[in-house]
């Protein structure tokens, strides 16, 4: 997890995972980002800051919390499905980074600290670009280049907005806006665990938008369904739409019980027997 939210796999401006590593230390990643990756590490990582807290892992859960709010919500309250790799005819454009862009938009004390933390002082890492993660540890970073540990957190997220308004102005990937069900449930449990891990209710009330609009929207005449595009109905729901959307619903329960929530979860594990069990065989 450490390796993840330091690596190039982790957005460092605006938050959020890309789909996958194409190299063993989780620097170049392909940079399409999922629905589906992102709620079930958002529940991962605040499964470990409920064992101990570390200021790293709480960053990363907190802007990919920001992200799929920010980025995925729909105006309904339940999430869209992903952002595409490529952008402006080429895959990671909107993320990467030529060196002198950065050093452009920052004060040279900025500069400093920004690119020794995140490696633009170093060769390029892709394509002639630099794709940004963090090569040490920030601890050692603040030492190294003798800083005191506040003035450095300001120079750092002064840095990161200056780059983040900067990054805004560029052609955005684009967004793939089906609604799917099983991948929102992933999404309602992990920020209703990570919003009961971190005393988060904005969280919590983000989870409970999603379950409004999926029980609203993809459930018809007592049937849940798989997808919605465009306003249109996709499929009836399989087995993973269920267990992913109960598994949201319990955790959701746990933090902050509605009795319509309740409601629902049980309708969702009798349609699961009902439909799915092999009651012969089992599974």
């Amino acid at each position: 997890l450490t390796r993840m939210a330091r690596g190039g796999i982790f957005d460092h401006l605006g938050g959020g995972f890309c789909r996958y590593a194409t190299d063993r230390a989780w620097i170049v990643p392909h940079f399409e980002k999922m629905l589906y990756d992102n709620g079930a590490l958002l529940a991962l990582y605040a499964d470990a800051l409920a064992i101990s807290p570390d200021p790293l892992l709480e960053t990363a859960v907190r802007d990919t919390a920001g992200w799929l709010l920010r980025e995925l919500e729909t105006p309904e309250g339940a999430f869209y499905a992903s952002l595409d790799a490529d952008s402006e005819g080429g895959e990671g454009r909107f993320y990467t980074w030529h060196r002198e862009q950065v050093k452009r938009a920052l004060t040279p004390e900025e500069y400093r600290l920004f690119a020794t933390l995140y490696g633009v002082d170093k060769p390029a890492n892709f394509e002639g670009r630099w794709i940004l993660h963090r090569r040490d540890a920030w601890r050692a970073v603040v030492e190294r280049l003798d800083l005191d540990a506040g003035e450095a957190a300001a120079l750092l997220a002064s840095a990161r907005d200056k780059l983040l308004a900067l990054r805004e102005t560029r052609e955005r990937p684009a967004r793939d806006e089906k609604v799917l069900t099983a991948w929102n449930g992933l999404a309602i449990r992990g920020l209703a665990r990570a919003g009961r891990v971190l005393a988060e209710p904005t969280w919590v009330d983000a989870a409970a938008r999603a379950v409004d609009r999926i029980r609203s929207a993809l459930r018809r005449d007592g049937r849940l369904h798989a997808a919605l595009t465009d306003g249109r109905l996709g499929p009836e729901g399989f087995l993973e739409d269920h267990a992913a959307l109960l598994e949201g619903l319990l955790e959701l329960l746990a933090v902050r019980w509605r009795d319509v929530d309740a409601a629902f979860a049980t309708e969702l594990a009798d349609a699961l027997l009902e439909r799915f069990r092999d009651a012969e065989q089992g599974g």
